[in-house]
């Protein structure tokens, strides 16, 4: 009499086989998947360490120049103006930025290792889109407002600044707002572990399309039709203006649109090649070690402002230098530069 444990074995012969196929048929899909995954491996120790290094120095000097900037415009009567409040407004954007979104990625870099959690992970998704949104319609905004100031200046005389500033001011973070109120927030990302970070799920695709077009591809479109419009308009009119008293108000404005100019262009810098790479490597397969350059790339044009600031407006320049007890310094700066501007139109 046969056991039953023998007979039962051979009377499941094809059970075996196919239980043998299913076998290798699932560690073939486990060396793929492994496969899959060393696609993916997070960065090295030394470009995070190096990265992190990087952005700390960039994060300290961004913090500092902008709470530097806002403090000395919001308390100098000479520096208060409908310019200068859009500049504070773009300061405390860059300041959240720079102490939640790069805070938080820093820590990554220096932890090697996202452990906050997948709501944290997704907090700055959103805040990142959320800060960028805001700020791009912040320059698109202000290239109307120079546009007006600059081609249209009997008309801007007119209206109302205190209302127009509120609604820049408004309109610039409530956009970028909307994009929150979705039934489906919390649940929008997943967490990659090449980037350290987290990315919007495939489903999600025309809720991303969607943020591109109106956060970033309108707002930069506004800006380019405005300057295009007013470098068109003053060269035009240039040699008219130059025989009234209005040359050094135009000079003045075109340098203040050259600021906003700048300040749009960096953000682009910023933002432009992670998403264009992002958008070109969709399934991932560059280095990680590449991705944390191109992060460390918008952490930097996060932090470069308030040189823009700076360098392009020689009030707060000056003010900014004075709050430091480097005054001299900054009126021997504007001596020489004085000295060259003259000696290049003399010479």
């Amino acid at each position: 009499m046969s056991s039953p444990v023998v007979t039962n074995l051979h009377g499941s012969g094809n059970d075996l086989a196919n239980y043998n196929f299913s076998v290798s048929f699932n560690q073939s899909d486990a060396t793929a998947s492994l496969n899959n995954l060393s696609s993916h491996e997070p960065p090295s120790a030394t470009a995070l360490h190096i990265g992190a290094i990087v952005m700390l120095i960039a994060l300290l000097w961004g913090l500092f120049g902008n709470i530097l900037t806002s403090f000395v415009i919001l308390t100098n009567r000479d520096l208060k103006n409908t310019t200068n409040v859009f500049i504070v407004s773009l300061c405390i954007n860059d300041i959240l930025n720079l102490g939640i979104n790069n805070m938080i990625v820093l820590i990554s870099y220096f932890m090697m290792e996202w452990t906050m959690g997948l709501a944290i992970c997704e907090m700055v998704m959103h805040f990142t889109v959320l800060l960028m949104g805001s700020s791009l319609w912040h320059t698109g905004l202000i290239s109307i407002h120079r546009l007006i100031v600059v081609c249209f200046n009997n008309f801007y005389k007119k209206i109302s600044k205190k209302a127009y500033t509120i609604f820049v001011l408004s309109f610039a973070r409530i956009v970028p707002l909307l994009f929150m109120i979705t039934p489906h927030l919390g649940s929008m990302s997943q967490f990659q572990p090449k980037l350290i970070r987290c990315i919007a799920r495939k489903e999600f695709l025309l809720y991303t399309m969607l943020v591109s077009v109106t956060l970033q591809m309108l707002p930069s479109i506004i800006l380019i039709v405005c300057y295009i419009a007013i470098f068109v308009k003053v060269f035009r009119s240039s040699s008219a203006i130059r025989a009234t008293r209005k040359r050094e108000w135009l000079r003045r404005e075109i340098q203040v649109t050259k600021m906003f100019g700048m300040v749009f262009l960096l953000i682009i810098l910023g933002y432009l090649p992670y998403g264009i790479v992002r958008f070109i490597d969709r399934k991932l397969e560059l280095s990680a070690d590449f991705y944390v350059g191109i992060s460390v790339v918008y952490a930097v044009a996060n932090s470069c402002n308030p040189i823009i600031y700076g360098v392009m407006d020689r009030k707060i320049r000056r003010y900014c230098f004075r709050a430091l007890g480097l005054e001299e310094t900054c009126m021997k700066s504007d001596q020489q530069l004085k000295k060259k501007i003259s000696m290049r139109t003399n010479g």
